[in-house]
């Protein structure tokens, strides 16, 4: 086929589109491109409901948000005023994080106090621009990739489908994962859904998964009726006071009793046991050190079941339906009760997990917080010490 001059300029401007149509599209769906866009507001606001599910059990918790951001440029922690009201659905609890450009403000509407508190980043990580910069950081410090996959459309709108790679390994042959998986609406070129899946296998011996669904919805710019002046303690709200901690029960104290049952119905007491030696392990699901601990807790328990030792393992928190799924997915070998709440205040647990050693007499022996790398081997020394008495 011989082209023409005319034929080769259509050629060149149709080559020239289609170029610059991709070029655009890349911009369209650039976590940048969206960041800058969202940084050109003086203020924005959205709505947004996230539905997850916890990393160590099939509980899925629901929360709306409704978050307001005002633009503050000689701020040097975040560079925008916020208020982020937040309902916990499952709790049916309201709180709000509120940051004046001096202070974060933490507000219970329930009970009409606030505290000030530190400033944290993840308390801007969970929102949407702080998400989207966290990501953009990421990238640019080489740490992640995004990849471009095929459009889909999420409740008839049209998006864009961006996956970020956050962390992706194998280790002792089992896929450990995060991806976070990005839907930008191609009319408006906001995100409309960001998801967020995860496995780990590096916590006791089962397979941790977690997912979480953030919708985002109302997005609303350079709004006339923000009143910076609002982000403030709202009147009649009072400073919220912490009960004095108490120390953990001391050595030679008789150990108070309780009764408490399993996720079976099968209840036992303190009382029951008296004549062994016993560790009582304070925790509750997701737990950081808690989680450390299940593996070597599961050793011990195999490592004393035949001698006059008995671990038990309470939870203040965590529900029938928690614990049931929680011990099959972790092989969890010992016993766990729940409804410790009592427990909990009589024994003055107040740091995660606690652990309390009991002779033969019912006296408390030993008693510390907390997980560490030699948990294990200090454990051992405490158990064996009392078995030679």
């Amino acid at each position: 086929m011989v082209l023409t001059f005319n034929k080769l300029i259509k050629l060149s401007i149709s080559i020239t589109l289609i170029l610059f149509s991709r070029v655009v599209n890349a911009q369209i769906i650039s976590v940048q491109n969206i960041i800058d866009k969202i940084e050109s507001y003086k203020n924005f606001s959205y709505l947004s409901i996230n539905e997850k599910k916890e990393l160590f059990t099939s509980d899925t918790i629901t929360e709306r948000h409704n978050a307001i951001f005002v633009k503050a440029p000689q701020d040097k922690n975040f560079g925008y005023l916020f208020n982020i009201e937040t309902r916990n659905e499952n709790e049916k609890s309201t709180y709000t994080d509120r940051y004046d450009g001096k202070n974060l403000i933490y507000i219970t509407p329930g009970d009409s106090t606030y505290s000030i508190r530190d400033i944290p980043e993840f308390v801007t990580q969970g929102t949407l621009l702080g998400s989207l910069k966290w990501i953009q950081d990421r990238v640019e410090k080489r740490l992640s990739k995004i990849a471009k996959v095929s459009d889909t459309t999420i409740n008839g709108i049209e998006n864009y489908h961006l996956i970020a790679n956050v962390y992706d390994t194998i280790i002792n042959k089992e896929h450990n994962y995060t991806f976070a998986h990005f839907y930008i609406d191609k009319l408006s070129g906001m995100p409309d859904c960001i998801i967020i899946k995860s496995r780990n296998t590096t916590y006791a011996d089962g397979v941790s998964n977690y997912y979480s669904k953030t919708r985002y919805f109302d997005y609303k710019f350079n709004q006339d009726n923000i009143d910076i002046a609002s982000m403030v303690v709202p009147n009649g709200f009072h400073p919220y006071k912490e009960e004095a901690k108490l120390p953990l029960l001391a050595s030679g104290t008789v150990a108070p009793d309780w009764t408490l049952y399993d996720a079976d119905g099968k209840g036992t007491s303190l009382a029951q046991m008296k004549g062994k030696i016993i560790l009582l392990d304070f925790f509750f699901i997701g737990c950081g050190g808690c989680m450390e601990a299940l593996k070597p807790l599961n050793r011990l328990h195999e490592k004393y079941k035949s001698q006059n030792v008995a671990m038990v393992s309470m939870t203040f928190r965590d529900n029938k339906k928690s614990v049931t799924g929680f011990k099959e997915n972790y092989n969890i070998k010992y016993p766990i009760y729940i409804d410790a709440g009592d427990v909990v205040k009589l024994y003055h647990v107040e740091g995660f997990p606690t652990f309390y050693f009991i002779d033969q007499e019912g006296k408390i022996r030993s008693a510390f917080v907390g997980y560490y790398d030699d948990f294990e081997a200090k454990v051992t020394s405490i158990i064996d010490g009392l078995l030679k008495k």
